[in-house]
């Protein structure tokens, strides 16, 4: 019983990496089973259809913490955007846009399930964030927080979206434009100290990438 539930919690973690890299609609039920060596009447004693399937590789994902800054006690709130910086590279890896039109297409029960997910998310963190910031000295202590955190949310959600418009498919799938984000979020919400500690960590981190 168990090493059928860690075959399953295999086949959501890598099924999921595939969705990412050629779309959810890309690939069928057959090539799933290919890739794991079993047969399709296997597959399916796993899931009841490709629904099922896309259903719970999506309650497996949202169970990771990216831009929970609420799971992490290491360093300080900056420190907490990095740790995020390093997340959004390793699923850049694997980017593809395709998934959110595919969801929205095919599963839009799903999509919105996503969507509200990563709103609340984002929502909820940003306030963490924030206020441990704010008691570090790192941010400005006359911020309006909540409302920084719906901007947050916004901002986000628009810049990430693939029907946003404005940015090209490439720069949604570049940590560049995430860096740049971040960083002008960092400019409005930093004390003096805060904005020096940003600036010599990211430049650090950079400098490590670069060599």
């Amino acid at each position: 019983m168990q090493a059928m539930e860690e075959k399953k919690l295999l086949i959501l973690k890598d099924v999921g990496k595939l969705y990412l890299k050629f779309g959810i609609r890309s690939v069928t039920m057959d090539e799933v089973a290919r890739e794991f060596g079993i047969s399709k009447k296997t597959l399916y004693q796993f899931f009841t259809d490709k629904e099922d399937l896309v259903s719970q590789v999506i309650d497996y994902y949202l169970k990771n913490p990216i831009f929970d800054f609420s799971k992490s006690e290491k360093g300080n709130a900056i420190d907490r955007h990095f740790e995020l910086r390093q997340h959004i590279i390793n699923v850049l890896k694997y980017f593809n846009n395709n998934i959110e039109f595919d969801l929205k297409k095919i599963y839009p029960d799903l999509y919105n399930r996503v969507h509200r997910f990563k709103r609340d998310r984002i929502y909820t963190s940003t306030i963490i964030n924030i206020t441990e910031g704010i008691e570090q000295g790192l941010f400005r202590k006359d911020l309006d927080v909540e409302l920084i955190a719906k901007l947050q949310v916004g901002r986000m959600l628009f810049t990430l979206n693939p029907d946003n418009e404005i940015f090209m498919e490439s720069e949604i799938a570049s940590i560049e434009l995430y860096d740049k984000v971040i960083e002008y979020h960092m400019h409005a919400i930093c004390t003096e100290k805060g904005i020096k500690y940003y600036k010599k960590q990211l430049n650090r981190i950079q400098n490590e990438e670069e060599n």
